[in-house]
């Protein structure tokens, strides 16, 4: 080996461990963030959304950037009705559960359908502050309510 390799392999190797501690420093950040996965025992807030009476109570939610939380719809009506979750679900990651019926386009998670006494869980972790509307799309159903994300 001559001289000129030598030192070319000698950089190629701190550039290769510098890379591999910057990799290691960045993922060791992402993983103090909660995450949706069983092993993450990250506690979570839990908010519970009556539907009675053709209205979504409470309907105003406060929720904190970075904080896993998990919706709970109670349908407490006797007829179905529809949680449509505006942008707050945009470009993130989420879980649907329960007795509810997700349906989804191309943006993500369009609404889930919430039969009478039905119940449908949804687990996240908002990811920017702002308020975030949500609704029933169901003709004739004017219910209506916001999720305000805080930092």
């Amino acid at each position: 080996m001559n001289r000129q390799t030598g030192k070319w392999t000698t950089w190629g190797v701190a550039g290769i461990l510098m890379a591999v501690f910057w990799l290691s420093c960045q993922t060791g950040s992402a993983l103090s963030l909660p995450t949706l996965a069983p092993s993450d025992s990250t506690p979570e807030v839990e908010i519970t959304i009556k539907i009675q009476n053709r209205r979504f109570e409470p309907g105003v939610l406060q929720v904190r950037v970075g904080q896993k939380t998990r919706l709970i719809f109670k349908n407490q009506d006797a007829e179905l009705h529809a949680f449509v979750p505006g942008g707050l679900l945009s470009g993130i990651s989420f879980q649907v559960s329960g007795t509810g019926a997700p349906e989804f386009n191309l943006k993500g998670l369009r609404r889930v359908l919430l039969p009478s006494s039905g119940q449908t869980d949804i687990l996240f972790v908002p990811g920017q502050p702002g308020v975030y509307p949500f609704f029933c799309d169901l003709p004739g159903h004017v219910m209506s309510g916001s999720v305000v994300v805080k930092e």
